[in-house]
């Protein structure tokens, strides 16, 4: 029976530690580890780590370097043959969830979420332009521990350094990559990434032109100009090719206003 290794990254959110913990608590399989990797809070929260102390198997309390230098810490402290990483406030799906993730097999498995009460949702198989266009849900995310051993994450990166540590493997030692289309995890919304999403998306970017050959680079920055949810509206219009001269005709016209207004200050 394979061995799960919970690492609870948590800062001043007592509170949200209480509810990790007791969704951790609730699971109906008996082999884990629970590590609590604390920022140094001032908090309520070693109150909450101390009065837990019955699931949690390492906790450490001091200051950090942001949140991937913490799940940094918890990585060197592991010993199960898995391991997933929850924020504080952060839940399992249900009580069996970490039964039914047992059920599959691979060195990244990815996960669906519920995510500010709504199911995000993976794609059967996901590709590297699948991970690159549309990100992943991190506390849904299970790494065999020699290959997060191996990668860890990268602190250069301050937003997305949970989608690099599974697009480099993949892309360097083509890991075989599984999706398990469930909500693995209920999480809490207002996540940094999605606060400073430009800054994401040059990270992103940097990303891609570090471990993209850029020969599948170019094709990918190509394809991530159409937004995907726009595909099928296309699909249809293909049938009705009268249209497609006035949609020209419009598009010359912006162009020609944006090239002749795009200076004017507004009011």
């Amino acid at each position: 029976m394979r061995k799960y290794s919970i690492i609870v990254v948590t800062y001043n959110n007592a509170n949200g530690l209480q509810r990790t913990l007791q969704s951790i608590r609730h699971q109906c399989y008996a082999q884990r580890e629970v590590i609590v990797i604390d920022g140094g809070s001032k908090d309520e929260s070693l109150k909450i780590i101390a009065e837990n102390q019955d699931i949690i198997t390492t906790s450490v309390s001091e200051k950090d370097n942001g949140i991937y230098n913490a799940m940094n810490k918890g990585i060197r402290l592991v010993t199960g043959d898995y391991v997933v990483f929850m924020n504080a406030g952060d839940a399992f799906a249900d009580e069996n969830t970490l039964a039914l993730v047992s059920q599959y097999d691979g060195d990244i498995m990815l996960g669906e979420d519920i995510y500010g009460g709504v199911r995000r949702r993976l794609k059967e198989t996901m590709t590297l332009y699948d991970l690159l266009s549309n990100g992943l849900y991190h506390q849904a995310v299970y790494y065999r521990q020699e290959v997060l051993r191996k990668y860890g994450f990268d602190e250069s990166y301050k937003l997305i350094a949970d989608l690099k540590s599974v697009v480099e493997p993949l892309v360097k030692d083509r890991i075989a990559l599984t999706c398990i289309n469930q909500p693995l995890a209920v999480c809490e919304s207002g996540g940094v990434s999605k606060q400073r999403w430009r800054d994401t998306l040059t990270e992103n970017r940097r990303m891609i032109d570090e471990l993209v050959d850029p020969f599948y680079k170019d094709d990918y920055l190509r394809f991530s100009r159409v937004n995907n949810s726009m595909l099928q509206d296309f699909a249809v219009l293909s049938h009705f090719r009268s249209i497609f001269p006035l949609i020209k005709g419009l598009s010359r016209i912006m162009s020609f206003l944006n090239s002749k207004f795009k200076h004017i200050p507004i009011e």
